[in-house]
């Protein structure tokens, strides 16, 4: 056998298979790739194949690996080729094999291939970053910083940052190792910016925003034009809680670097956090001069819009973006929006019907529905609802729901009931139909089918704090098992310390238990983090008891402000103090405003139960 160039026979080999019609391993693994697409690749065309007379085997088991590269065997493939890699060590054979490995996901042949592969080039930078990669992956980080050190010392490029950035996700533990590993390599490296902003990203995970903030200035004094930097100062001055001075640095570091879309995104929510939705606007409006094809970008600058009452911008630009293939669903919702504010039931009925399954869709339906109710054409509704719930099973639970809020708000809610009492035979573990229903007994009085239905919640989700606290709320509320109330709140309180819904039940029990002084701290606590009518009037309460009465009118007052029409507010001051509603009938005006969509049909008990366990 004649000795030749490995090169040449083996890209005879290749353009046989590939004359029959198999795929080489190449194209697959372009398409099959290593799960993170940052793995880094190196370049086989940089590569010296190896003189060598090529033996009967080594072309046998090439071609076997090719072939069931096609045939998307990759096991046979991973094993030929590791094999021959350790036979010929040949990097281009190598690489091949650490290919395979790749599309395998099986790290440790990924790392016995590239270690083989630096013994016979061991200042091999593609080598040494593919290792780097693999040790990340793994989350061996001594073993990571090393090879990220010997590609610095080789003066190659490498990702010095990504394993600071995955820290966010790592444990306390973890965190600390690459604080103390990006220290020591920036010991090593003094100079390198690169290491130095790591070394900021760390700190900043480890919420040591002061000491990142040090690091940060120093790699913008050293890199003025890396953008990322700045990016993480505005947000490290705004987790310290100095949000005029994290503003004013987003709003400088905006106008250097006008066209930088994360920096104009950071800076427009830091203005909206201050109220001004106005600039915030105008920073949208700036980013799409750069970005004008964004339809991110233009959701966000219409939004705005209609924030700020520019309601025939926000609608042309809405209706720019139903052609929108990622976006179409929010505008046709917004439409809808929009024309129910403009007293359009008919447009906002057939913009609701555009929007396909999102973050919006459930919502939609609702609008829809009750729109069509709201015309006297609940069978239609109804029908409607009847059609999803068919059509998409997986979503039938929240669609019974919308059902049963759609009956409750036209006061049909003996039919309200027949629906979940269906829908309960279908599901009849469902939290949210279970809780629906409980809050349906409670509203008529049936305590102990109420009862019955949040223990059920509460025997398949001992963690449910939604149903335990409302539980001990009616116990607290409407019987004298005041002891088993207040246990069930002070489960629900522990799951949940900083709920202002749990604090007040847990404030109203501990009063109706006389332990006054406790109720008020945390009846006040829960008012400040929550005013609702309901919070209002068991505050109001306590003080009027304690004889506090004008800072319980003080709190009545401004409870009847917000919600006039409250009935637990109501109630108690028509046994407290009636000529406050006397004053309140007799200074009222009629009130004629607009009634926007969120008007007209609450949030349904399962949307309340929803949002107070997120």
């Amino acid at each position: 056998m004649k000795l030749l160039r490995f090169t040449l026979r083996f890209v005879l080999v290749l353009h046989i298979l590939l004359a029959s019609g198999c795929a080489s391993l190449l194209n697959k693994s372009s398409a099959t790739s290593v799960d993170a697409e940052s793995a880094p690749k190196s370049e086989e065309n940089d590569i010296e194949y190896a003189d060598f007379s090529i033996e009967q085997d080594t072309l046998y088991d090439l071609l076997v690996a090719e072939i069931a590269s096609q045939r998307d065997q990759f096991d046979i493939t991973l094993v030929n080729y590791i094999h021959q890699a350790q036979m010929t060590r040949d990097p281009a054979v190598i690489l091949r094999a650490i290919n395979a490995a790749q599309i395998a996901k099986d790290s440790e042949a990924i790392k016995e291939l590239t270690l083989i592969w630096l013994e016979e080039e061991p200042d091999n930078i593609s080598a040494h970053q593919i290792l780097a990669y693999q040790y990340s992956v793994d989350r061996a980080f001594p073993e990571a910083i090393d090879q990220i050190a010997k590609i610095l010392e080789l003066g190659g490029k490498t990702s010095v940052e990504a394993l600071a950035i995955s820290s966010a996700q790592a444990s306390e533990e973890e965190k600390q190792e690459l604080l103390e590993l990006y220290t020591q390599l920036l010991e090593q490296f003094p100079d390198s910016w690169e290491v130095r902003y790591s070394l900021a990203l760390v700190h900043r995970n480890l919420k040591q925003c002061d000491i990142a903030i040090e690091q940060l200035e120093q790699v913008i004094d050293a890199q003025p034009e890396f953008q990322q930097a700045f990016i993480v100062k505005a947000n490290c001055l705004s987790e310290l809680g100095k949000k005029d001075e994290a503003l004013a640095y987003a709003e400088q570091s905006f106008n250097q670097f006008p066209e930088n879309n994360a920096l104009g995104r950071l800076y427009a929510s830091l203005l909206i956090e201050k109220g001004d939705t106005q600039a915030a606007e105008g920073v949208f409006a700036t980013l799409l001069e750069y970005y004008p094809d964004s339809a991110s970008l233009t959701l966000s600058h219409a939004l705005l819009m209609l924030e700020n009452k520019k309601v025939e911008d926000a609608k042309s630009a809405f209706e720019e973006l139903t052609a929108s293939p990622t976006h179409s669903s929010d505008a046709y919702y917004y439409l809808g929006r929009i024309a129910e504010q403009q007293d359009q039931p008919e447009e906002a009925i057939t913009q609701y019907q555009n929007v396909a399954p999102s973050s919006h869709y459930n919502t939609a339906i609702e609008r829809y529905v009750y729109l069509l109710s709201k015309q006297e054409r609940m069978d239609e509704a109804l029908e409607r609802l009847a059609l999803l719930r068919q059509d998409q099973p997986r979503n039938a639970q929240k669609l019974w729901l919308i059902q049963y809020q759609l009956l409750n708000t036209f006061d049909k809610t003996d039919m309200a009931l027949d629906g979940l009492n269906q829908a309960l035979t279908q599901f009849p573990e469902d939290e949210s139909l279970l809780y629906a229903r409980a809050m349906h007994y409670d509203g008529t009085g049936e305590i102990e089918l109420m009862e019955q239905d949040l223990r059920k919640i509460i025997t398949k989700n001992p963690r449910n704090a939604v149903a335990l606290n409302a539980l001990g709320y009616t116990l607290a509320d409407k019987t004298d098992r005041l002891e088993e109330a207040l246990q069930l709140i002070t489960l629900a309180l522990a799951l949940r310390p900083d709920n202002p819904a749990i604090m007040d039940s847990m404030g109203w029990a501990l009063f109706k238990l006389g332990k006054n002084e406790e109720a008020l701290a945390l009846l006040s606590k829960a008012y400040i983090n929550y005013p609702d009518g309901e919070v209002g009037a068991h505050l109001g309460e306590v003080l009027w008891v304690e004889g506090k009465t004008e800072e319980a009118k003080k709190v009545w007052n401004n409870s009847l402000r917000q919600q006039p029409d409250h009935p637990v507010l109501r109630a108690t001051l028509e046994r407290l103090a009636p000529e406050m509603l006397e004053d309140l009938n007799d200074t009222a005006e009629p009130n004629d405003e607009n009634t926007e969509a969120t008007d007209s049909a609450p949030a349904s008990d399962a949307q309340e139960t929803n949002q107070a366990e997120e």
